[in-house]
């Protein structure tokens, strides 16, 4: 998991306000992690992962497709 944060393949940005899907592949598995981050609007939050998980190629191809890609490795 700390992989995945230190080093992303891709950030895109997801549906809900300041959350991000973090994207790694690792060999050949490939790696979702939706991230939401605390901003300074928001006290009572604070960085946390919400989601972990593999996906397959196809998921992982829709994901690059149809949404904005935030950062790209």
């Amino acid at each position: 998991m700390k992989t995945v944060i230190e080093h992303p393949d891709y950030i895109v940005e997801d549906t809900k306000p300041n959350t991000a899907v973090v994207l790694k592949r690792i060999n050949d598995i490939r790696i979702l992690l939706v991230l939401r981050l605390a901003t300074s609007k928001e006290i009572n939050y604070e960085n946390s992962i919400i989601t972990f998980f593999k996906i397959d190629d196809k998921r992982w191809n829709r994901y690059l497709r149809s949404r904005k890609i935030l950062y790209k490795a």
